[in-house]
């Protein structure tokens, strides 16, 4: 997995209340169907559920993180995306992380992070560590803004 790693970070609302999305399944079966696929694709990421609504990294080759990209475009669990970065970076923040998971307790966190890496709370801080740490360097004010356009002068504002 060397060379440049496309990422995308979104957020959105989420379409139905928790009780629906964590009653009925919603959040565990995306997380299943997500993770089996990013591994496939060798995509890398972390999904956070507040109870209102998604913010989501998804990380590997552009070829493989676009089409994910689109089918989550169309999902109808969620609506109002609202891209927050979209850029080639140097290097993976989720490495090892099919697709994290983060969501409004501790308990729902290990219950739905059963079949990533190992650690327990240590692996769940490291997530939640990588995950605030990226929100914080995303130039959300900008979110098309590249870091090549600064270096070619063809910044887009």
């Amino acid at each position: 997995m060397s060379g440049d790693v496309f990422r995308i970070v979104y957020k959105s609302t989420a379409a139905h209340p928790m009780e629906t999305m964590l009653g009925q399944g919603h959040i565990a079966s995306l997380l299943a169907v997500a993770r089996e696929r990013n591994r496939r694709a060798e995509v890398t990421g972390v999904l956070v559920y507040t109870g209102l609504g998604f913010f989501q990294v998804l990380e590997g080759r552009r070829s493989a993180v676009q089409p994910i990209f689109e089918s989550i475009l169309v999902d109808r669990r969620h609506h109002t995306l609202a891209v927050i970065e979209m850029d080639v970076v140097a290097e993976r923040r989720f490495p090892g992380w099919n697709m994290g998971f983060l969501g409004t307790t501790p308990e729902l966190d290990a219950r739905l992070n059963g079949a990533c890496p190992s650690g327990g709370a240590e692996a769940r801080d490291q997530l939640l560590r990588r995950t605030l740490l990226l929100l914080v360097d995303s130039p959300i004010s900008t979110p098309w803004h590249s870091a090549r356009d600064d270096a070619s002068g063809d910044a887009r504002r």
